[in-house]
């Protein structure tokens, strides 16, 4: 079954204008919990002493989820990830030919043995790793299988492979994970972001090319226009893969609500599962139809992800809308006032 990695902390921190407080990370974090997430990547501890604490803070948590900290391939943010207490780290470097040579000044070979000193450092205080090679999707074929290769040589426990700029489509990534599978024989992770549009779809397309682990964010948060949405990947996996995980989808309103207030970020009315109009039915003919039996035009079980219907009364009303809606009210009316109500409510 598919594992869920929910970086809403982390990633989510890094959209424009979002800063969390310790209290409102911990809160995340006990609802995520209750959600029932794999993993909470909880922070990079050597960003900040704000950061580092409530990466701490998280750890000490009693949650039965997974806590993962972000680091470089550094011995000194590995320690600082060993202080705060966490069960995973999440090593990561780039080794592009572009990276390499305009970020960092290495050459692969060098990167590669870095790779490895962090993650045998890390392995050696008793932390599970995960390593990143950062864009992975424009990585050169070579750079990617070397730093993969000797990353498993040196222990590490899970490898993820992130679409950093968000340009891979779900035939493309498909193919691409088919071929890593060749040579990587850990579990693989995946991290997608959304530039064009197609995080959601390329996560899904990952997990059928035989990807364990997504990241998520809550709302879909990140960098720039952010990252696989948790609510959106989590009820696809449900409705379309039949996976019955012990996850409270019913959890998804309320985790959307409390991240868009504290972020400041309001949820777009039309973003599926927990958009205002998610389940919002206005044109008459669909009312009709989902007054009679939902799944007409409804996919998602309401009680599955703790939503409710709303009738729609405006100018594409129909008589069944209408209806509906004054009996709601305990209004009733005959024919002939129903008709001339319609005809004031569609002009």
């Amino acid at each position: 079954m598919t594992e869920l990695l929910d970086s809403t902390i982390r990633e989510g921190e890094q959209t424009p204008g979002v800063s969390f407080s310790i209290t409102q990370k911990l809160e995340i974090a006990h609802l995520l919990d209750r959600f029932g997430v794999d993993m909470i990547e909880a922070g990079h501890p050597a960003v900040n002493p704000d950061v580092r604490s409530a990466v701490k803070q998280i750890a000490s948590l009693d949650l039965d989820t997974g806590i993962l900290a972000h680091s470089r391939a550094l011995r000194s943010d590995i320690d600082q990830v060993i202080d705060c207490g966490t069960d995973w780290i999440g090593i990561f470097l780039c080794v592009s030919d572009r990276g390499l040579k305009d970020r960092f000044k290495l050459d692969p070979e060098s990167a590669s043995r870095k790779v490895v000193d962090a993650i045998q450092y890390a392995k050696d205080h008793g932390l599970k790793v995960r390593y990143t090679p950062e864009d992975s999707f424009r990585t050169e074929w070579e750079n990617l299988e070397s730093v993969c290769v000797g990353a498993q040589e040196a222990g590490v426990d899970r490898i993820s492979l992130a679409d950093t700029v968000g340009i891979m489509t779900p035939t493309r990534i498909r193919e691409f994970i088919g071929r890593v599978r060749e040579f990587v024989k850990v579990p693989l992770h995946v991290h997608c972001h959304n530039d064009l549009g197609l995080a959601t779809a390329n996560s899904l397309a990952a997990v059928e090319a035989g990807v364990q682990l997504v990241d998520v964010t809550v709302n879909g948060l990140g960098e720039r226009t952010g990252i696989t949405s948790l609510a959106e990947i989590a009820v696809a996996l449900r409705l379309n893969h039949n996976e019955e995980l012990d996850r409270d989808l019913s959890v998804l309103p309320d985790l959307s609500r409390i991240v868009g207030q504290y972020s400041g970020i309001p949820v777009h009315s039309l973003a599926p599962v927990i958009g205002e109009h998610a389940f919002s039915h206005n044109a008459g003919l669909h009312v009709s139809a989902v007054l009679k039996d939902p799944r007409h035009y409804e996919s998602i079980p309401l009680d599955l992800v703790g939503r409710s219907r709303r009738i729609v009364l405006d100018r594409m009303a129909g008589k069944d809308t209408i209806r509906h809606k004054l009996g709601e009210w305990n209004i009733s009316l005959n024919n002939p006032q129903l008709e001339r109500l319609q005809h004031y409510v569609n002009t």
